[in-house]
């Protein structure tokens, strides 16, 4: 038996991401950005977008601000996204090659959660201090330890996709507030693979010092998806950051 060969993160999983990510309603979380946004930025408005992935939420996001940069640190992910109406960028999000301003900079779907350490996440912050324009926004969301306690009850999806099969995994160490998603991927040439992602589950606290600590500060906290206030024990909350001008 051939044994699972390790592959970097999204490198395979960019194949079958889509199929992964089935269960997220992104027509309803573009609409929920739209709304946060709108408050604050016109069409000409100029987006950017962390982390964009396959740019499933850019692609439908870009229809409300057409002036959009999608980036993610991942080729794989970007390439599989095929043809699309805006630039994508391969970038890492904590050294943006940017020298212009935006009006709204976001990410969705925990992302900032991969940045495992407090300094990688302060120097995303000041990297969007740098970049946000006076009147801009920064939206992004991330999961709690309550999310995480939860998906570690169902830990192993073991699913089919387009002669692709693959096991994912879910492990929390509450010790060390990390959370790992092991994929283990087989196709059907029997070449196997697999990938492990790292995310930091952060105290809630700890983005509120961190955003201060680079020059932000935060506007709004909701539970996601809500117009409720976040709370420490809730599985996910919506940041809206603006900065400061002092």
């Amino acid at each position: 038996m051939s044994p699972f060969l390790k592959s970097k993160p999204y490198e395979k999983l960019a194949l079958i991401y889509d199929h992964v990510m089935s269960h997220v309603k992104y027509d309803l979380w573009v609409r929920y950005i739209d709304r946060i946004a709108k408050k604050y930025l016109d069409k000409d408005s100029k987006v950017l977008e962390l982390a964009a992935g396959n740019c499933r939420f850019a692609g439908a996001f870009s229809k409300y601000y057409p002036n959009l940069i999608a980036t993610d640190f991942s080729l794989d992910m970007l390439k599989s996204s095929g043809e699309t109406c805006f630039p994508k960028v391969c970038c890492e999000m904590t050294k943006l090659p940017f020298n212009s301003e935006f009006d709204l900079i976001y990410s969705t779907f925990d992302s900032i959660n991969y940045l495992t350490s407090k300094e990688k996440l302060l120097s995303l912050f000041r990297e969007v201090k740098r970049l946000l324009s006076i009147k801009g926004i920064f939206a992004f969301d991330v999961s709690l330890e309550r999310n995480s306690l939860i998906h570690t009850r169902e830990s192993r999806k073991l699913k089919d996709y387009n002669g692709i099969r693959y096991l994912q995994r879910s492990e929390y160490n509450r010790k060390s507030r990390i959370h790992k998603n092991i994929f283990h991927i087989q196709f059907d040439n029997n070449n196997k693979y697999f990938e492990v992602h790292r995310e930091k589950i952060y105290r809630f606290e700890t983005y509120f010092d961190l955003l201060d600590r680079a020059g932000l500060y935060v506007e709004k906290c909701l539970d996601t998806f809500t117009s409720k206030e976040g709370k420490a024990n809730s599985k996910r909350i919506q940041f809206i950051v603006r900065r400061r001008n002092d």
